[in-house]
């Protein structure tokens, strides 16, 4: 799990162009700063080189707060699928439905 996270937000990082301090303000940029302890970039770095994995309650917060179409939310459901994939289904397919034979 250590390695995805590690791929997932190195990815993420690179492909803004940003830093550990950038990064933690982009996430956390439309997040309520009212009983929200700031992201830091000592967070980021424990995500990136040593693959330690973001909070559940922290990624379920950007699901709510950025629409589907911000790569936010889609950074959130990816990394929510390496820490719970028998919940959240591979890579954030969280609903998939199979088309059922009549009875």
């Amino acid at each position: 799990m250590s390695e995805q996270i590690k791929e997932i937000v190195s990815k993420e990082m690179e492909e803004l162009g940003m830093n550990d301090r950038q990064f933690a303000e982009h996430l956390t940029s439309n997040l309520s700063k009212e009983g929200n302890i700031p992201l830091s970039h000592a967070t980021v770095i424990n995500w990136r080189k040593h693959g330690k994995p973001p909070a559940t309650d922290f990624l379920e917060d950007l699901l709510s707060v950025y629409p589907v179409s911000d790569r936010r939310f889609r950074f959130a459901l990816m990394l929510l699928a390496v820490k719970s994939p028998h919940v959240w289904g591979p890579e954030g397919m969280i609903w998939t439905l199979k088309k059922s034979k009549a009875l």
